[in-house]
This record gives C-alpha cells, structure tokens and sequence, in this order.
C-alpha cells in the first residue's frame, strides 16, 4: 500500500505538465465556417470492391481505375486521421460510357455502375458521420440543350440524394443555368431540408460574378479570384501577399462563406506549378497550407495534395490515389487541422495584416480574448521582424503552435524570427514565468521520499533477527 502511495505521489507532478487545450468537439462540428474539406474524385481514389471492375484499365488514364464507395469506407480513417471534417465526393451520377469523371451524366438519378449500390451509397454516407463527418455531393450540370428537361429533373434528383442523407452539395457549372433558376432551386432544395448545405463552383468567375451568385441564396461559393492570387504568390518566393490582404479587406462580411482552395479536378496541380517556378514542392506546399489553414476562408484540400502530386492537364492531375508515399505532407496537414479545430479565432477571427514585405507576412487572427499571430516566410533568406506595444499587447509572449516557437516580449517590443521557408502560428498568452505550483510540488515529493527512506529505515532496524 505504501509503495502504492509513493509511486502515486512521485507521478503526480509530471500531471501538472499536461498542456491545456480548448476542446475541439465544443468548437468543431456545427457551423460549417469550422469546418475542413477534403475533396476527391471517386475513380481515382480507393479500389474496395473488385466486383465493379468492369471496363477498369489501370494503365490507361483515360479509363476507370476501380475507385468506389467501398474504396471511400476502407478509407475514412485516414481521411479523418488528417483532422478531416468534411468529406467531398465528385459526380456519383450514371454518366456516358468513359465518363470516369463524372462530368458526362446520363442518369441523376442512378449512381455510376463503377462505383457501387445506391445501398452502398447509403452505407458510406452512414459511416462519414459515424465518424462525426459531414459529406458535400458534387453536381455537375449539362446545358439544357445535350439533357432534356435538366432544369425538372436537376431539382427532383437533387432532392431525392438529400434524403439519403448528405449534409451538402456543391452545384458545379452554374452558368449553364439562369440566376434566376439558381434562386428557385435554392428556395426549393432550402423548404424541403433547411439546413443543408449548398455551395456552387465555376471555374472562370471574376470577382463581380462571384459576388452576384452570393446573392442568389448560396451558402458558401467556391472562391476562385482567390485561388488565383493564393496560386500566384505562393507558388514561387518573394512575392507580395498584399493583394489577397486587399481582398479581404474589400470583403470582411464575406469571407466566412466562401470555400478556399489550391486544386481541384479543373485545374492543373498546384505541385506542377511549384515545379515550373523552380520551387520544392514539399517546402513550398508547407507554406501553402500553413496559409490556407490560417487564412478567414474554409480551407478544402484536393486529394493526393498530401503526396504533393503533379500534373497539368486531365486525366493527367487525377491520378490514382497513392497510399504508400511519404508521410510528411499527411502529417503536416494533420496538425495544421488540429491547430484549427482548437483555436476559434483561425475560424471564427478577423484577419489584421502586422507585417508584409516581399513573402514575408505576419498577420493576426482575434475572436474574443484569443489572439493569434501567424508568420509566413515565403522568401529565400531567414527573416527577422520587430511588432511594437502599438500593433501587439505588451507584457506577454507568443507560444508556437506549429513548431514550438516562444517569443516574450522585450523593451515593448516581440521579435519574430523565422528561417526561410517556414511558418508558424502563434498563441498571445500571459509569461509563463515560473511555475510556482510545480517547484512546491518538487519539494513535496522529495519530503515524502525522505519520509518513506525514514519508515523504512526504522522498520528494518526494529525488525527482529532470527
């Protein structure tokens, strides 16, 4: 009992050790502004089901791969293992024959032969929120004139796959209908299940479209004016993040709503371009996602982004989905979702810009009392960059998150300094100064050690000899 006791006592400071988080499951989980998205394209992500095989040539990119609900089962651990909460699928509609895509639809209202059952559908939307996930279904849509009555069968098709049960759906193409259909659709879609999620994506928007589908009545919007610029300054080093901040600025009310993103399925690999501009692709994909995971938007990540794969044109950038390479990538965006599931003001926050200089930029993200501070450094040399008392509340320091950074402040001033090529998020919080209650506890310990050396002294001097 006694050794018990000791063991107990001489563990019980390592407890004070502990560091203190915010809960994620408080934060994460109802408002889709939480929310992290990994989108994929059903082909060419996981093969579960060699029974739907058919027509499948592997060595041929231009036709099926095999991917399909039960590939997308097998793998939602991993999904989820990234810090994942949404889970993004491309078109599961019948399409045409090679329409491994999806974008070639025949049949809303059928899911593609290659990929499985609408039970196995069913089975797969189930265990996405087992998992405490949320799915978004892509809807690509076809000009009226190539699918007869495609505005009637668009709305009734939409409405039966949502009472399977996804959470959301992102209508692709929307200028191949009117803005007045997109308001009439949303009204109808939004009467039959209120909270579901509807986002819409066309890959040549300018800011002035993007602004006037956000007054249709969508959700959210695919925001592609930004990925260009996200694209353009940091792709290669040195380059002025100001014109995104200027965008933001222009656009405070609306960020939370709109969906930011490096790749999808209509563009080439944000790697290739990395490639092109002379940039490593897994240092340059670091910054890039350090960025994405801080900045105002609901960052979406394209599939095999964490094998940093490349390609420029289809089928050429949809490869199939590699689950043996390096882990770097996967682990780096799992803790980037972590950091985000654990501090409100990365998704809930207003973004002010402290610092900006040629790829160098520190910017703050508040909600409430929880400040933080985010440094990218997207130059070629290490930089060093001074944050007055004016820009930054003094008495305090910035704890790392991401790479265990600690800056105190000095003289009125916090001096940030980050190596080339790096990044990390920082946490405004009180000096730590000494931890009195630890120091106290050491003392006891050894107190109670030296009690116990004691006892047991005079046990074996009492104890008698045979």
């Amino acid at each position: 009992m006694l050794k018990k006791f000791m063991i107990t006592i001489l563990l019980s400071p390592l407890f004070l050790l502990v560091p203190i988080t915010v809960g994620a499951e408080g934060i994460n989980g109802q408002d889709w502004q939480d929310e992290m998205i990994y989108s994929l394209m059903v082909d060419r992500f996981s093969d579960g089901d060699v029974d739907n095989d058919f027509d499948v040539n592997v060595q041929d990119p231009l036709r099926y791969q095999g991917g399909d609900f039960q590939g997308i089962i097998d793998q939602l651990d991993y999904i989820k293992e990234m810090n994942f909460t949404v889970v993004q699928l491309s078109s599961i509609f019948a399409n045409e024959e090679g329409g491994f895509h999806g974008e070639w639809v025949k049949d809303y209202t059928q899911p593609e032969p290659h990929f499985g059952t609408i039970e196995e559908f069913k089975q797969l939307v189930d265990e996405v929120h087992k998992r405490k996930m949320k799915m978004i279904l892509e809807i690509p849509v076809m000009s009226p004139e190539e699918y007869p009555n495609l505005e009637e069968v668009l709305l009734s098709a939409t409405l039966s796959w949502i009472d399977v049960g996804v959470d959301g759906i992102q209508m692709n193409h929307l200028k191949e209908l009117t803005p007045a259909y997109w308001e009439h659709f949303i009204s109808e879609v939004k009467k039959a299940k209120p909270d579901i999620f509807i986002t819409g994506f066309e890959k040549d928007l300018d800011q002035t479209e993007l602004e006037a589908y956000d007054q249709l009545g969508f959700d959210s919007m695919v925001n592609v004016p930004l990925n260009r610029l996200l694209r353009e300054e940091l792709s290669e080093p040195n380059q002025s993040f100001q014109p995104l901040f200027d965008l933001w600025e222009k656009n405070e009310k609306k960020f939370s709503r709109r969906i930011a993103f490096f790749d999808n399925q209509y563009t080439p690999r944000f790697t290739t371009e990395m490639l092109e501009k002379g940039t490593y692709p897994i240092t340059g994909w670091k910054q890039a996602l350090a960025f994405l995971y801080t900045q105002p938007e609901m960052p979406m990540v394209y599939y095999a982004t964490e094998t940093a794969v490349d390609g420029k044109e289809l089928p050429e950038n949809i490869p199939l989905m590699n689950f043996r390479a390096d882990k770097e990538l996967s682990d780096y965006i799992s803790k980037l979702g972590q950091i985000r599931k654990e501090q409100p003001a990365l998704t809930r926050g207003t973004i002010k810009l402290l610092y900006e200089k040629d790829g160098m930029v520190v910017y703050q993200r508040q909600y409430k009392a929880d400040t933080l501070v985010i440094a990218v450094n997207n130059t070629t040399k290490d930089q060093a960059v001074r944050l007055s008392k004016e820009q930054l509340e003094d008495e305090k320091e910035l704890r790392g998150l991401l790479n265990n950074d600690l800056v105190r402040s000095a003289d009125g001033e916090y001096q940030l300094v980050i190596d080339r090529d790096q990044a990390e998020i920082y946490k405004l919080m009180e000096k730590s100064g000494y931890n009195i209650l630890f120091i106290l506890s050491i003392f006891i310990v050894f107190a109670l050690f030296g009690l116990f050396m004691y006892i047991a002294w005079r046990r074996g001097k009492n104890k008698p000899i045979d």
